[in-house]
């Protein structure tokens, strides 16, 4: 019998998957050096998959574009239904409540994001989101359970009290796997986990020589570990309260809506339990035929769900710990197809959610529909790794050289929060740092900006400005200088209004510093 046949068996379909599920415990505990700032201890960070493939399009809507509506002449959503937040942009008006959250400040919105080279398979473009890997480059570990496992470097070899992770499903998904086995938890009902784990026990015996042997070994180690865990989860569970309405379960017969997932997250949070990432799943997003009305009842869901999950985490006095960032594994062709829907396309809008959160943003431009890529989707813009960077930096305060191994390379940061992380370690000249910015001011800037910044050593230097969704705008400098402190004005006159990011680069070294400007 099969590994995960025999765990089906043993413990029932879809009820739990522990942290170690790959069984990996007999590789070598390695030791990573790795900075984190102590602050960003108890941040908290939800990811929405909206499973399927979101049609972006019909999402945030080029009201003012025609090529859209001649593209579109069925599913062309009319401007007047929809709610404007940018000229030439109006988001869909089954989606009032991210509306609203837009408007208070609490919600950005990230157009064009995707990724070189478009996978249009669900299966291998999912797992290239999960993985944050290039589209010709496999990797089998995924960019969370790479950043939990810098972070736990003693796991596996001491059990947390609590998972790392925990992702509201039937089994963990490669986004959760690290190095050394799994780094998050499966529980398909919070509310019927403690029932579940608190009646397995695990036999002291001698594993038998047989070749069933290894296979016990691993249901027991598996028991073990939900045990560990059980208590904890129930502390949490009965300690824990919803105080806001919720939207109801099932959206179809088949599909769970967000809601209840949601629910039992902010629960979870509310009682304390110290898991850092959770994942939630909507399901049901691709849309080939019959598109309106699914895809309507989806994104409504996903409204009211995230809505409410923002106003119950704030109600429990947990606001400014919890961030929630959608992904979904590619957008949808501009043009609609013969049975009223759409096909696998390209880059799409991803929202980012959360007190925390510089809203009320549009982080770029709108899509050009008269640049379409060779099969007639949306180009990129955005690289999801920049997403990935600006969560691992700026919100759970992870190092930037750590960022850099975790995700296989440096890539651009948004400017996504309202302060750039808790004491960002790039910003430090501890540990052999080359360049430190000291100030960034006045921000709100509308005619210059003064930029101070420390050299620890003569090197080539570079500040170069860049626009909030990532290109390059201008080198403000580029000349040798001495180790030192320096001031150097950021002219920003002919910049509109909007936030912008200068880097500093030095040797090898890399400092940033957003900047908004007004006018």
């Amino acid at each position: 019998m099969r590994r995960r046949s025999f765990l089906k068996a043993a413990l029932g379909a879809g009820a739990l998957v522990p942290l170690a599920s790959g069984g990996l415990w007999a590789r070598p505990l390695h030791a990573l050096p790795f900075t984190r700032s102590a602050a960003a201890g108890d941040r908290i960070l939800v990811l929405i998959n909206l499973n399927g493939g979101n049609d972006g399009l019909n999402t945030l809507v080029p009201v003012d574009d025609q090529r859209y509506y001649d593209a579109r002449k069925v599913l062309g959503v009319a401007k007047s239904d929809t709610l404007s937040i940018a000229p030439g942009a109006g988001l869909y008006k089954v989606v009032q409540e991210i509306h609203d959250l837009y408007s208070d400040g609490t919600c950005a919105i990230v157009p064009n994001v995707g990724y070189p080279n478009q996978d249009r398979s669900h299966f291998r473009s999912t797992d290239i989101w999960n993985s944050a890997s290039n589209s010709d480059q496999v990797i089998t570990t995924g960019w969370t359970g790479r950043y939990l496992e810098t972070i736990h470097p003693e796991y596996p070899a001491t059990l947390p009290a609590a998972p790392f992770a925990v992702q509201v499903s039937s089994s963990t998904t490669l986004l959760l796997q690290g190095t050394r086995g799994g780094l998050g938890m499966a529980i398909d009902s919070p509310d019927r986990f403690f029932d579940l784990a608190s009646g397995l026990s695990a036999s002291n015996d001698p594993v038998p020589a047989t070749l069933a042997g290894p296979q016990i070994d691993f249901i027991r180690r598996i028991i073990l570990e939900a045990d560990a865990y059980a208590a904890e989860i129930n502390r949490a569970i009965t300690a824990g309260k919803n105080r806001v309405d919720y939207p109801s379960g099932e959206i179809a017969p088949d599909r769970q809506g967000l809601g209840p997932q949601l629910q039992g997250v902010a629960r979870l949070i509310d009682g304390g339990l110290p898991t850092t990432i959770y994942v939630v799943t909507l399901g049901g997003f691709d849309t080939h035929y019959a598109q309106s009305g699914i895809h309507e009842t989806l994104l409504t869901d996903f409204s009211k769900s995230i809505k409410a999950f923002l106003a119950d985490i704030a109600a429990g006095g947990n606001a400014d710990r919890v961030v929630c960032m959608s992904y979904s594994e590619f957008g949808r062709r501009l043009a609609e197809n013969n049975a009223k829907g759409t096909d696998h396309g390209a880059a799409a809008p991803q929202f980012v959610f959360g007190a925390p959160v510089l809203g009320g943003n549009l982080l770029g431009p709108m899509p050009d529909l008269g640049d379409l890529d060779s099969r007639g989707d949306v180009k990129m813009k955005i690289d999801f790794r920049q997403l990935y960077s600006t969560l691992l930096e700026d919100w759970l305060g992870f190092g930037h050289d750590d960022t850099v191994r975790v995700l296989g390379g440096s890539f651009t940061k948004l400017p996504l929060f309202r302060t750039a992380s808790v004491e960002s370690p790039e910003q430090s000249l501890s540990a052999g740092g080359m360049v430190r910015i000291d100030a960034l001011a006045p921000s709100p800037a509308s005619s210059s900006a003064t930029l101070g910044y420390t050299l620890a050593g003569a090197a080539r230097v570079s500040v170069t400005l860049f626009a909030g969704d990532g290109t390059r705008i201008a080198t403000v400098l580029d000349r040798d200088q001495e180790a030192g402190a320096y001031q150097l004005p950021v002219d920003v006159r002919a910049l509109p209004s909007g936030n912008y990011m200068v880097e500093v680069s030095a040797g090898r070294g890399r400092a940033m510093r957003w900047l908004q400007v007004v006018r």
